[in-house]
């Protein structure tokens, strides 16, 4: 029994130059011995070597089907086009269908590896079909100056051929996990695979094409550690199919990760929102409804190259949704990486209860945020909180970016109250510790920030007069009487 058959157009095994293998020899020996690092014996691949471009089509190979396992099948312009090839995938998957079915273990028994793009619309309706379901592994990257093609190939340089080892890597284990998991019996799509005993189902949501590596990074790392990743399969091209496709998966799920690029990514036929935009939207809902806790991503200084994209960003940051069981995260893939290890690596701690359990003595405290320049003229509204028997805490003025950031978020987290001090500020600034006071509950609080108040101060202005927010009370504090703070702290102090 062959573990394996390798599909492929004889003009994508020509070499590149005449000291090289081609790309399929090549293709081969790398899968085959990764395969057994990971099998712990060798793989039983074939492959037709004798395929030439006039090679007639016969039963020799039909007859292989009967006996193999899985088909990889290495796409490109002329794959797509070529009768040959065509026939190939038609017939693997017409021996699947009468024998023991088109999957193994849950998943599909043909996989998909892209070694150039192809045009989508030059593929048979009968590919599409067998295709519409399956993972890609693409074996290309775009230049993010040029836009062109890059192939992973040792030719174009010594990150072509990092790539390609790591995605080779990539696909070998997917195979090794199907050929484990099978243990000779067959299975229906239908069957639904568990993750290991301890580890976490994760619904680690499709990207844009910049945001292809990133997404591959995380899963290789959390599939390493027995994780299973969600979706498993295509993702299907009609909006009603495709929601309730994820819904399913999210409802399997424990945890799900987002991570939004520059682009707003594909909208399917007959839908108003991209595919992105949707697996956001649903994840939210299985947070609110089930408790599932997500993850999501925004680069530093993201870049929207579409108009659709920076009105879903800033519609993404000011929804109160985007932060329930949520960490919202903007910074560096690293950074995020980071966080997402540790997400796996330890059990969550519950800040928001040890908040709760020291506020329990009777205390509350108050977070008073201001600028650095205000620092002075904050501090008799600190004295006057705390002559009221409450606790202040500060902002962090001094320091790295890092370190303030941190505090900041710290206070956030322990706090009961706010209390955001708006004098020499300006309204962005304003706005953006609201926006703060919101991500908040996707930080670790548990519990939503008691009460919430802006305090405008001097200097007056045109801008200060007409603030109004949905989010927070204002308080107006003309002079240097603070009683005008005294319904607020009485809220707090009343507010059990």
């Amino acid at each position: 029994m062959n573990d394996l058959f390798i599909s492929y157009a004889h003009i994508d095994d020509l070499p590149i130059s005449e000291d090289q293998k081609g790309w399929i020899s090549e293709f081969h020996r790398v899968l085959q011995n990764r395969l057994a690092q990971l099998m712990g014996e060798k793989p039983k691949i074939w492959r037709d070597q004798k395929l030439s471009g006039s090679d007639i089509f016969d039963n020799e190979i039909v007859d292989q089907f009967k006996n193999t396992k899985l088909m990889v099948s290495v796409l490109s312009p002329r794959y797509i086009k070529s009768e040959w090839c065509n026939k190939e995938i038609k017939e693997f998957y017409r021996n699947a269908e009468l024998s023991s079915g088109v999957a193994l273990a849950g998943k599909s028994r043909v996989l998909k590896v892209v070694k150039t793009p192809y045009d989508p619309q030059d593929v048979h309706p009968e590919l599409k079909q067998v295709f519409g379901s399956v993972l890609g592994f693409n074996f290309y990257d775009f230049d993010n100056d040029s836009g062109k093609v890059v192939e992973y190939n040792e030719a174009f340089g010594k990150e072509a051929r990092q790539n390609y080892f790591t995605r080779i890597y990539d696909l070998a284990y997917e195979i090794c996990e199907i050929l484990k998991k099978s243990d000779g019996k067959r299975s229906g799509l239908s069957e639904t695979t568990l993750p290991k005993q301890g580890a976490k189902t994760v619904y680690l949501a499709t990207t844009t094409a910049d945001r292809n590596e990133d997404r591959e990074n995380i899963a290789r790392d959390l599939r390493e550690r027995g994780h299973l990743i969600l979706p498993d399969r295509q993702l299907p091209f009609d909006e009603e199919t495709m929601k309730g496709l994820i819904s399913q998966f999210m409802e399997r799920a424990d945890v799900a990760i987002h991570l939004l690029g520059s682009s707003y990514g594909m909208i399917p036929e007959a839908a108003d929102k991209s595919i992105i935009e949707s697996q956001i939207q649903i994840s939210a809902q299985e947070a609110s409804n089930n408790e599932m806790e997500r993850l999501i991503w925004l680069p530093n200084q993201l870049k929207a190259s579409e108009e659709k994209q920076k009105d879903f960003v800033d519609r993404l940051r000011v929804d109160p949704a985007t932060y329930q069981r949520t960490d919202f995260v903007e910074g560096s893939f690293e950074t995020f990486k980071g966080l997402v290890i540790d997400h796996f690596s330890q059990e969550p701690k519950d800040i928001a209860g040890e908040a709760t359990m020291d506020s329990n003595n009777g205390l509350r405290t108050v977070y008073l945020m201001a600028p650095p320049n205000d620092e002075e003229k904050i501090e008799a509204i600190e004295d006057y909180l705390f002559d009221q028997g409450l606790e202040v805490v500060i902002p962090v003025f001094s320091g790295t970016e890092s370190d303030v950031a941190e505090a900041h978020m710290e206070n956030l987290r322990i706090c009961d109250s706010v209390l955001i001090y708006f004098g020499s500020a300006t309204r962005q600034w304003v706005n953006m510790k609201l926006n703060n006071m919101i991500k908040a509950s996707g930080q670790g609080r548990k519990q939503p920030i008691r009460e919430k108040a802006i305090l405008i101060a001097p200097p007056e202005s045109r801008h200060k007069d007409r603030f109004r927010s949905h989010l927070a009370e204002i308080i107006h504090i003309p002079d240097a009487d603070l009683g005008p703070l005294d319904t607020f702290i009485k809220k707090i102090k009343t507010n059990d």
